[in-house]
């Protein structure tokens, strides 16, 4: 009897581990966490500072100071939210243009555009080649029966030694929930050397 139940156990393990599929890496539109991982390593190594300048309700806030490693990566996580659109399960709403001239600059656009998608548009501003990154912009749209929510996060570069380096960044959003009025928020960062 116990072999017939080792046995069985053996068998149930063996039926079982062969029933794992490997995941695949999925193919990413932009990786994030890179770009951030390695401007927060490289802001921090330069020894930039930081002007910011926020706004809520009509109040007005500034601070001007030296972000450490950990700080910086505090302050560019909220760009995290970005990475949304890479989940596969929106890669096929996505309209993809490339190569499109910006009538503002000398730049070109490579932009996502969805009409469902949390992320509604991200657009990346590069000058010749895509690795000439100069600006990043995403919309974000959320609606539900609570709340209605809209944000606009803006990443702007510098060349620093053939690498875009962050210069400035901003984040511009409000929030209408059911019954009250609307919250206009925004954010401004300006690196400085």
């Amino acid at each position: 009897m116990k072999m017939i139940i080792r046995g069985g156990w053996i068998l149930l393990l063996v039926l079982a581990g062969g029933c794992v599929q490997k995941k695949e890496p999925v193919e990413k539109f932009f990786d994030f966490r890179e770009l951030l991982d390695e401007q927060t390593d490289l802001l921090s190594q330069h020894g930039r500072s930081l002007d910011k300048t926020s706004y809520v309700m009509n109040q007005n806030s500034d601070t001007t100071f030296v972000p450490s490693n950990d700080v910086w990566k505090t302050e560019l996580e909220l760009f995290q939210q970005l990475d949304e659109f890479n989940k596969p399960i929106y890669k096929s709403e996505y309209r993809i243009e490339d190569g499109i001239k910006d009538t503002r600059s000398n730049l070109k656009i490579r932009q996502y555009i969805s009409e469902t998608a949390p992320i509604r548009s991200m657009k990346f501003y590069y000058h010749e080649d895509f690795v000439q990154l100069k600006k990043i912009e995403g919309t974000i749209h959320q609606n539900n029966l609570l709340y209605t929510n809209g944000l606009v996060l803006v990443m702007e570069f510098e060349d620093e030694d053939g690498k875009p380096l962050l210069s400035r960044y901003t984040m511009n959003g409000f929030q209408k929930m059911m019954l009250r009025d609307s919250v206009h928020y925004s954010l401004e960062g300006q690196v400085d050397q």
